[in-house]
C-alpha cells in the first residue's frame, strides 16, 4: 500500500469516527423512513421494518432533500403505518425533512396515533404531544408553538423531542420552542404522514423525506448533526471504515 492509499484511509476512519461520534451514544434509531425507492406504494421503514403504505392516489417518487422523495399532492393523500408498541415511547425523538408546495393552513408532517405529532400552521412549524391528563392549551394536546417563519418550497429539517416532563421543537438543527408537558398518552389510530389520523383532515401539500424516530432524546448537537449528515450516510461511512480497517490491518 502506498504512502497516498494509506493517508486516504485514515482520512476516511477519522471521517467515520467524526460521524459515529455525531450521532446519539444513548439512543437507538428504531424507525427510518429515507423515502429513497422511486417506484411502488410501499414505504419502506429500514430500520424497524414498519413499513407504510400510500393512500388516496399514486405514489409520486420525485427528487428529495436527500436522494427521493415522497411528494403528497394534497387532500385526501397521505402515508399510513400500522400502530406499532414499540414506536409508543416516554421519551423519544421524530425528525422529519419537508418542503411545503404553500404554508397556508394546518399540514400535519408526521402524526404517531395523533399523540406525538410534528404540524406546520400558520406559516411556521408547531410540535404537540397527547395525554389522558387533560389540561393542555387544546385539552388533552399539548403544544409547543415554533416561532421561526417558513416558505414554501424550502426544505427544511424539522425535530421533536419528548420526554416525562417537556417537549422540544427544532427547526433546521436549532431549537425553536419547547413546553412543559405531562407523560405522553397514546390512542388508538394509526402512524401518517401527510394527514391527521385522528381527525381525517389537515393534509398536507409538499414533498416528505428522511423520517425517523429514536427511542430517546435526541441533544441539539445530535440534532444539528443528523441535519448535516443524515443516518443512511453515517451507516454507509461505518461499513466502509469496517472494510478499509480490515484492509489497513491484513497491509
Amino acid at each position: 500500500m502506498s504512502f497516498k492509499q494509506i493517508s486516504l484511509a485514515v482520512l476516511i476512519v477519522f471521517c467515520a469516527i467524526w460521524a459515529i461520534g455525531t450521532t446519539a451514544e444513548g439512543a437507538d434509531l428504531i424507525a427510518h423512513w429515507p423515502f429513497d425507492q422511486d417506484s411502488g406504494k410501499e414505504v419502506k421503514d429500514v430500520v424497524g421494518g414498519h413499513h407504510g403504505q400510500v393512500k388516496g392516489g399514486d405514489a409520486a417518487w420525485v427528487a428529495g432533500k436527500f436522494d427521493n422523495g415522497l411528494q403528497i399532492k394534497g387532500p385526501k393523500q397521505y402515508v399510513e403505518v400500522k400502530r406499532a408498541k414499540e414506536l409508543e415511547l416516554k421519551t423519544l425523538t421524530l425528525i422529519a425533512w419537508i418542503k411545503l408546495g404553500s404554508v397556508a393552513g394546518r399540514q400535519e408532517i408526521a402524526s404517531y396515533t395523533d399523540s406525538y405529532v410534528i404540524m406546520a400552521d400558520g406559516g411556521k412549524i408547531h410540535g404537540f404531544i397527547y395525554s389522558a391528563k387533560g389540561g393542555g392549551e387544546w385539552g388533552n394536546w399539548w403544544p409547543a408553538h415554533g416561532k421561526t417563519a417558513i416558505k414554501a418550497n424550502t426544505w427544511y429539517q424539522t425535530a421533536l423531542t419528548v420526554d416525562e416532563k417537556k417537549i422540544q421543537l427544532y427547526v433546521d438543527g436549532k431549537l425553536d420552542a419547547t413546553a412543559d408537558v405531562p407523560l405522553v398518552g397514546y390512542q388508538d389510530f394509526p402512524l401518517w404522514f401527510g394527514g391527521g389520523p385522528a381527525d381525517d383532515s389537515f393534509w398536507l401539500t409538499g414533498t416528505l423525506d428522511d423520517i425517523q424516530i429514536w427511542n430517546d432524546v435526541l441533544s441539539d448537537a445530535e440534532i444539528a448533526a443528523l441535519k448535516l449528515t443524515p443516518t443512511v450516510s453515517v451507516e454507509a461511512t461505518v461499513d466502509k471504515l469496517s472494510t478499509t480497517w480490515g484492509t489497513l490491518k491484513s497491509w
